[in-house]
């Protein structure tokens, strides 16, 4: 293993914690963890990554295989298809806001308001709230 590797562990175990949509505290609570300090000393370079660490973030859905190594394992990669990994690796590409927008978009549906004026079906623009990289799950704020 060279030490390019080992000296990136700590970024690749934050790129996975992130993936999962977890804080570092909230990482931290589900790794069991009596403080979020280690986790944050470890995903800032300060501390080497333990591997109890690694072994316990498993159970959010961290991939230990690519926080070691770089490269996917199977599991992880083998749950989505083709054309799912293309449309994350895109999302995941975008700035905040336009992740905001994408994701308003999805949820309900890209030309429905236009398409219920043109119907006389009142419509209301619905704006996704959330800040670094967290959105609201099923709650929104509606500006009229």
């Amino acid at each position: 293993m060279s030490t390019d590797l080992v000296e990136l562990i700590h970024v690749r175990l934050r790129e996975e914690i992130d993936r999962c949509g977890m804080s570092l505290a909230a990482a931290s609570r589900a790794a069991n963890e009596t403080s979020s300090q280690r986790l944050k000393d470890v995903v800032s370079g300060r501390q080497k990554c333990p591997a109890d660490l690694i072994a316990k973030l498993m159970g959010i859905g961290v991939d230990a295989m690519y926080v070691l190594t770089g490269d996917r394992s199977l599991s992880v990669s083998s749950k989505l298809a083709p054309d799912e990994e293309v449309l994350l690796d895109e999302y995941r590409s975008l700035d905040t806001a336009s992740k905001k927008r994408a994701l308003t978009s999805l949820l309900i549906g890209e030309g429905t308001a236009t398409e219920g004026v043109k119907q006389g079906i009142h419509t209301s623009k619905q704006t996704v709230s959330g800040s670094n990289h967290r959105v609201a799950g099923r709650d929104f704020i509606t500006k009229e």
